[in-house]
């Protein structure tokens, strides 16, 4: 750990700056001139916004360049993935596996960042009102609980770290309780709902991004440690905060689903947080994840190579009802799909219609530059924001904690909300809905946007049993063929399975700590130890 997380830290230091000039085309393309000495930083609302901008993107690129897909999705059984994230849904994933690494190691590049910046805020600011103080404040705190909000999703306990140079004197270190690291997400959570501003420029998170965020982390905990059923308190706080956004907030869906994954409607109404990659960006702050997307370069307008040999399991397609079309094909290519948005100068793109044996990733594959008002689409360089919370996902929160610990609902704002995502999508609304119908809408209304699996991870805590025979009774790795009947709908037949050699259990529903960080600090296997607010 003291050569890799904490190296990281360091890292961070030099980040806090050369981030300033590397962060859309709003406000992170701004320079900072020659104000980036902490001596004559923080001395105006400017450099708190320059000081923040960074959170967007190069703090989270080591997750997102290549753990963000096989952590969400693979994981979760929806991706067939070969070469590279078999160990990840076939349940073998190793301590030294890369991008177990990468994500552990993005988490704390998020959470190192923070900290800086709010210490530096806390010490250095002038100039400057407390309200601005306290929603610069508040935007590290809502990226921070964001981080430790998958984290603790991904490996359970973990060490929470409100000042690095702690972690610096000492590295060898208990985790802490899941249950601190909810209550520490749900602090800085609540800080940022109520220090960020109700608006603000495009790309940036507001008070309605913190309390969405806030309703999740509630519904997520609500089922820890419960004794298999869901706390009611948790529950209650997670309708008020997804209430609170969807009443209060202006905000509303998007009319067109396809829309929310064009480059003309990035940071629209429904994008409570994503990430804000700067278009043609390069290393670090470029979203670099579409050539391992994209299955050819056919798709992304010639000029960038798509090299991408991944595509939707077979459990995946089987998720999708008839009808649920829209949504299949924003997610997914299959024989003979059209896509009037991509290679638009030649009349679009049709995946062949030859193809019947795989269903390749359509969702964050733009097409060219020329498809994108001009907006650079290159090899590892996509202009796409990536969504980490949609208002989507706060009427479905909103609906599932209105289910509760109920079998079922049939009547309420709850189904209203859950219904008003299918009609968007086309899709005929529910009279009543399970948890088994909420865990269908989220996977297909979210697949490749890499959460299905902390999704899994928080319906285990109160029902293991039924979340690991869902889990096995997926057909992992089986290949398929298919063909489409008068609706455009697939009809799927398994061609060959592939024999799981572990098993889903509650032992591997966590992660292992990255093997480095275990021989740096021992103390990661030992017994979690209670955190002191």
């Amino acid at each position: 750990m003291k050569n890799n997380t904490i190296k990281a830290f360091f890292a961070l230091a030099i980040a806090a700056t050369i981030g300033l000039a590397s962060c859309e085309d709003d406000f992170l393309n701004r320079p900072p001139e020659d104000r980036l000495a902490v001596d004559n930083f923080y001395k105006s609302y400017a450099d708190l916004r320059l000081a923040t901008a960074p959170l967007y993107n190069i703090v989270w690129f080591d997750f997102h360049n290549r753990a963000i897909m096989p952590m969400g999705e693979s994981r979760a059984g929806n991706l067939l993935a070969p070469y590279n994230s078999e160990p990840w849904y076939m349940f073998t994933l190793s301590s030294l596996d890369g991008s177990l690494f990468n994500a552990w190691t993005g988490f704390h590049n998020v959470i190192g960042q923070a900290n800086i910046i709010m210490r530096s805020i806390a010490q250095n600011a002038t100039g400057v009102t407390d309200a601005q103080k306290n929603a610069a404040i508040g935007e590290a705190r809502f990226m921070r609980a964001q981080a430790y909000l998958n984290l603790v999703r991904a490996w359970g306990p973990v060490i929470i770290i409100e000042n690095n140079e702690d972690l610096l004197k000492n590295p060898i270190v208990r985790t802490n309780r899941v249950e601190d690291v909810y209550k520490f997400v749900i602090n800085d959570l609540t800080f940022a709902a109520k220090s960020l501003p109700a608006t603000d420029e495009p790309g940036r998170v507001t008070q309605w991004a913190a309390k969405g965020l806030l309703a999740k982390a509630y519904l997520s905990r609500s089922g820890y440690n419960n004794n298999g059923t869901r706390n009611q308190a948790d529950l209650d706080s997670a309708k008020f905060y997804a209430g609170d956004v969807i009443r209060n907030s202006g905000l509303t869906l998007l009319e067109n689903y396809p829309d929310l994954f064009k480059y003309q409607f990035r940071n629209n109404r429904e994008s409570l947080f994503s990430l804000q990659w700067v278009p043609n960006g390069g290393w670090l702050v470029g979203n670099t994840l579409v050539s391992d997307l994209a299955y050819s370069s056919a798709v992304l307008g010639g000029s960038a190579n798509g090299w991408s040999s991944t595509y939707a399991s077979y459990d995946m397609l089987k998720s999708y009802e008839k009808g649920d079309t829209i949504r299949r094909n924003t997610s997914w290519m299959s024989g003979g799909s059209f896509y009037p948005e991509i290679n638009k100068a030649t009349g679009g793109f049709r995946y062949p219609g030859t193809d019947t044996t795989r269903a390749p990733i359509k969702k964050y594959v733009p097409g060219g530059t020329a498809d994108n008002d001009g907006a650079i689409v290159a090899t590892q360089s996509s202009p796409l924001t990536t969504y980490m919370l949609r208002l989507s996902d706060v009427y479905l929160t909103y609906a599932e904690a209105a289910l509760g610990n109920s079998a079922s609902l049939s009547s309420g704002d709850g189904l209203t909300y859950f219904n008003m995502v299918r009609t968007r999508a086309r899709v005929a609304p529910k009279t009543s809905i399970t948890l088994s119908d909420m865990m269908n809408e989220r996977r297909v209304e979210f697949a490749m946007e890499f959460q299905y699996w902390y999704d899994l991870v928080s319906w285990w805590y109160f029902k293991p049993t039924e979340i690991l025979n869902y889990i096995n009774g997926q057909e992992r790795g089986a290949s398929y063929t298919y063909h489409k009947d008068a609706s455009n709908n697939l009809v799927l037949r398994v061609a060959t399975r592939k024999a799981n050699p572990v098993k889903a259990t509650n032992e591997n529903m966590r992660f292992p700590y990255p093997e480095s960080e275990v021989v740096q600090n021992p103390l990661l296997k030992e017994a979690p130890v209670a955190y002191k607010f």
